[in-house]
């Protein structure tokens, strides 16, 4: 009989402990803000900014592609506990699921991340971009260029502060912070492919098209309006690349490579793969720059 002492003393012990875990004013902090976002490069420019203050609901998951990726109903339904919904902007799968998704929480705050960038347009693209087209409207692979981030960045500051103003200097100071961050980047890039005279380079899907401007590369695409080449474009790519001396091919990590791997073959080229879409934006950028040097100098 003496246990039922022990254990009643025990359940109110933890009690009072759970209680007081949760007084105003504690150490822990509560996470009571949510924010969606598409891709996870985004969740990762969001967290430079708002620390832990912040959740970030990520809809497509790693692997996936955001051109046929389709959210689950538990991904849907979790749209009703976000604030705010951060758009990339121009990408196939917020043009296909954006009107569902705000359906499922009809005050949901929806924010353009891609407001005020200097957008990759077809009748403009140029040589940043040969053969670039994802059959209408802009290139939406705007995370790509340390440039065009640092716009996107004080979008997402706007974002937060208008959504939690109470922090509004913690997030300033954070954007500062990842500003010189991302600048530094950016002289790090610039230093990885200095003096390299050959800038032009093959990719199966079109997804470099900002860092291609970015750093005066020149960018050759074999899918042309997202469909795979004819015989005769794939001939005459072939020839191009003959001529610019391009020994690799390099490729999406989320395509199949049998492909890619067969056009190598034919230029005795190198097949690299790359990530646009991986987390850890600061250390991908660096990773694509390393990959593209050594597509550039053939090695």
């Amino acid at each position: 009989m003496n246990r039922i002492p022990a254990l009643l003393i025990f359940l109110l012990t933890a009690l009072v402990i759970t209680m007081g875990g949760c007084k105003p004013g504690s150490d822990r902090r509560e996470v009571d803000h949510m924010v969606t976002v598409s891709i996870l490069p985004q969740e990762f420019f969001v967290k430079q900014l708002a620390g832990d203050r912040f959740e970030v609901n990520v809809m497509i998951p790693p692997g996936a592609s955001p051109v046929t990726y389709e959210p689950s109903p538990k991904q849907i339904q979790k749209i009703g506990g976000s604030m705010a919904y951060l758009k990339i902007g121009h990408i196939v799968f917020e043009k296909v699921w954006m009107d569902k998704l705000r359906s499922a929480n009809p005050e949901l705050q929806v924010f353009d991340q891609s407001k005020h960038v200097e957008l990759i347009r077809h009748e403009t693209q140029g040589k940043h971009s040969m053969g670039h087209n994802h059959g209408r409207g802009v290139d939406p692979h705007i995370w790509l260029s340390p440039e065009a981030v640092k716009v996107q960045v004080k979008n997402i500051r706007d974002m937060l502060i208008e959504l939690d103003s109470a922090n509004r200097k913690e997030y300033q100071n954070n954007y500062h912070t990842f500003i010189n961050r991302i600048d530094s980047l950016d002289d790090q890039i610039n230093k990885t492919l200095e003096g390299i005279d050959n800038r032009s380079f093959l990719i199966f899907h079109p997804a470099l098209s900002y860092f291609a401007r970015a750093y005066q590369l020149e960018q050759v695409a074999v899918q042309h309006e997202g469909k795979e080449p004819s015989p005769a474009r794939l001939r005459n790519l072939i020839d191009e690349a003959r001529k610019k001396n391009i020994r690799a091919v390099l490729i999406q990590e989320q395509f199949s490579t049998d492909e890619a791997q067969t056009l190598a073959e034919e230029l005795n080229a190198e097949v690299i793969q790359v990530d646009p879409l991986a987390y850890n934006w600061m250390k991908n950028m660096m990773t694509i720059a390393r990959k593209m040097q050594k597509a550039l100098k053939g090695t």
